[in-house]
């Protein structure tokens, strides 16, 4: 009987050699308006391709075995297969475009199929390899030095993506910082409030369901219906001298910036009332009974030890908002939503990827910078 050792990177491994088999890798666009004419992976790469498929199929096999530096090996190939993959796409784009000027070649689902899958395995054991940190390293710089040099090559100078970046470079930087700010400034100011109606739930029984019922109901409320009820009280506040000159009214910023604040109520609130119950009651007893009032033990024994079940919340709340966020452009917020309407608008695909990639990244990125917060900041409460 034979026995999978890895479900995980059969999986993965699977989807990504039939999405390389199977899938339109690239589409040629003669310009930005046009359809275009796909290509498979084995179309771009010719014989090369089979190295690629090759891999696909070793991780297949390594799903099925043991072997002593398996981690390793599989970590090395799959750094391997992301610089392999853009390498040879890159050299191939070339070919493709033949000095067209508004030629274009944008990524099919076959691309972002592969990219996905390998992502996942990168990510998988760059954790399984943690106490092989200067394989780690290794890895990620050569992947980082590549795209280094083929960024300043112009390499990518032809991909869809890149041309609609180069058109709208201003614009997506200012969009950009919106996004930021919207986030940052709903996160905050939701942790502002849901931390003391976390507490206030937490310390007065009867009042628990009263605080987190109606978070509860306000995170089941659409956001197009939340815009909606948001319109009017906005557009009458912004009347006022003194929120008229800061910008508020039924559309813009403000509405985007309420509605992000209320949807990270529940996730903060809910984890403070979580984290407080966590406390062990026998060390509140124990302190106590050593004469600390309940402010002493609120300061220097409870608002500590709920400290990291309070952070977990508030990055959810980050995550969620991240992508929320995306919704401030349908009532002229600004952020990258700007960008994924305007290209729904006008069937773009790519100027939609421009609107949603960076999201996606920053997505990863602050999650990984807040998880590693939280166990810095959980090793140093517990520890």
């Amino acid at each position: 009987m034979i026995t999978i050792n890895d479900k995980t990177l059969l999986l993965l491994s699977s989807i990504g050699a039939a999405a390389f088999v199977f899938l339109n890798l690239i589409k040629h666009k003669p310009n930005r308006i046009l359809p275009g004419e796909p290509y498979t992976s084995f179309e771009i790469f010719g014989n090369i391709g089979i190295t690629i498929l090759l891999v696909w199929g070793v991780f297949i096999v390594f799903s099925f075995v043991e072997l002593k530096h398996k981690n390793k090996i599989i970590f090395i190939l799959t750094t391997g297969l992301i610089i392999a993959l853009f390498s040879l796409l890159l050299s191939n784009v070339e070919a493709l475009i033949d000095g067209q000027s508004s030629a274009r070649i944008s990524f099919s689902a076959g691309f972002y199929v592969q990219l996905f899958c390998i992502y996942m395995l990168f990510s998988t054991y760059t954790e399984r390899i943690k106490n092989h940190t200067y394989i780690k390293w290794i890895g990620l710089l050569s992947i980082v030095g590549f795209f280094y040099y083929f960024t300043n090559t112009d390499a990518f100078s032809n991909l869809s993506l890149v041309k609609e970046y180069t058109i709208k470079k201003e614009q997506f930087y200012d969009h950009l910082r919106i996004h930021a700010l919207l986030t940052f400034a709903s996160v905050i100011t939701g942790a502002f409030i849901a931390i003391p109606l976390g507490f206030l739930a937490y310390s007065r029984k009867k009042l628990e369901d009263k605080i987190m019922v109606p978070l509860s109901i306000i995170e089941t409320i659409p956001t197009f219906a939340l815009f909606g009820v948001l319109l009017v009280p906005l557009a009458g506040l912004g009347s006022l001298p003194f929120f008229e000159q800061i910008g508020v009214s039924g559309i813009g910023w403000a509405p985007a910036y309420v509605a992000l604040t209320l949807y990270t109520l529940l996730p903060i609130g809910r984890n403070t009332l979580t984290g407080f119950h966590s406390v062990n009651q026998n060390v509140i007893e124990a302190a106590t009974g050593m004469g600390m009032s309940n402010r002493q033990i609120l300061q220097k024994i409870e608002l500590p030890l709920a400290f990291p079940v309070i952070f977990t919340g508030i990055r959810i709340a980050f995550i969620q908002t991240i992508g929320g966020a995306v919704l401030a452009g349908l009532v002229g917020g600004g952020g990258m939503g700007t960008f994924v309407f305007l290209g729904l608008g006008e069937a773009s695909p790519d100027l939609i990827l421009l609107g949603v990639l960076p999201i996606v990244f920053f997505t990863i990125l602050l999650d990984y910078i807040l998880r590693t917060i939280e166990k810095i900041i959980g090793g140093i409460i517990y520890d």
